[in-house]
């Protein structure tokens, strides 16, 4: 039951992240040159790999330390 509220609560503060995309940013990665986007995706990979592996670890250690 307490995932079930974990998972609402997830769900429904994600919802605001997705308005957070701007109009004139995507369209001047739109309009940059092929070089450019590839390094715009590689930035973003780079910056997400790591809070990735902090979130998974963090949820590692409190699923094993649960009551």
């Amino acid at each position: 039951m307490k995932f079930v509220r974990l998972f609402v609560l997830v769900v429904l503060f994600c919802a605001p992240a997705f308005g957070q995309g701007c109009a004139m940013c995507k369209a001047s990665a739109a309009q940059a040159p092929a070089e450019t986007q590839r390094a715009l995706r590689r930035g973003i990979l780079v910056l997400l790999v790591p809070s990735l592996g902090m979130v998974g670890a963090l949820g590692v250690v409190a699923w094993k330390h649960r009551e």
